[in-house]
C-alpha cells in the first residue's frame, strides 16, 4: 500500500484549519456574484453583520442559505430572466434558485440608471420586467425600518412626521425644547407614530 504524501499533507492541513477556524453561529447568505471587495462591502452595508456571506462558486459549510442576494441586475439579465431564460453560470443559478421556490433579493436594478434618458415605453418595459420577476420570487431589497428616528429640528411639522413614516419609523424622538405643530400631532396620530422628547 503506497501513501501519497501530498494528499496526506493536504488532508492534515485541512483538518487543522477546520479546527482552528471558530464555529460561526451566523446564518448563511449566498451572494450570487463573484467575490469582489466593492461588492462584498455593498452587501455587508445593506444586510449587516448578522450573516456569514459566501459568494458564487465558494464552498460553504452550511447546509442551506437564509438569503440569496444579487448585488445588481443589468437590463440584459433582467430581460432574459423575465422570459425564463438565463445566460452564464451565475444567472443560471439565479433562475435555479427561483425555480426551487427561494426568494432572491436584488440590491439594484440596472435599468434605473436610464430613468432620465430612456424613452418612456422602453423604461416602462423594464418596470414591467421587474413586476414579472417579483411574481417569480425576485424582489427588491428593502432595508430594515428603524424603530425610532431622532430629529434635531426645533420645529416639528407635518412634513417631518411624514418623512419619519416614509422611513418606517414607529417613534419620532425630538429635542426637549422642540415645538410640535398641531398638524404634526394630527399626522402622527393618523400614521401611528409616537412623538417623544429626549431627556
Amino acid at each position: 500500500m503506497s501513501i501519497d504524501i501530498n494528499e496526506l499533507v493536504q488532508s492534515i492541513a485541512a483538518e487543522v484549519l477546520k479546527q482552528l477556524k471558530p464555529e460561526s453561529n451566523k446564518a448563511c447568505a449566498l451572494v450570487l456574484a463573484e467575490r469582489d471587495c466593492i461588492v462584498a462591502e455593498k452587501v455587508r452595508n445593506s444586510f449587516g453583520d448578522e450573516y456569514e456571506y459566501y459568494f458564487f462558486g465558494e464552498e460553504a459549510p452550511c447546509a442551506e442559505f437564509s438569503r440569496y442576494i444579487v448585488p445588481s441586475l443589468c437590463v440584459c439579465e433582467m430581460s432574459d430572466l423575465a422570459v425564463g431564460k438565463a445566460h452564464g453560470k451565475i444567472m443560471t443559478e439565479v433562475l435555479r434558485q427561483m425555480l426551487l421556490g427561494h426568494t432572491v433579493e436584488v440590491l439594484s436594478f440596472g435599468y434605473e440608471e436610464y430613468s432620465q434618458t430612456a424613452p418612456g415605453p422602453l423604461y416602462a418595459l423594464y418596470q414591467q420586467h421587474e413586476k414579472t420577476l417579483q411574481g417569480f420570487g425576485m424582489k427588491r431589497f428593502q432595508p430594515k425600518a428603524p424603530e425610532s428616528l431622532k430629529v434635531r429640528e426645533s420645529l416639528i411639522t407635518e412634513k417631518v412626521v411624514s418623512g419619519a413614516a416614509a422611513q418606517g419609523a414607529k417613534e419620532l424622538v425630538v429635542l426637549p425644547a422642540a415645538m410640535v405643530t398641531p398638524l404634526a400631532e394630527e399626522a402622527a396620530k393618523e400614521l401611528n407614530i409616537n412623538i417623544s422628547k429626549t431627556l
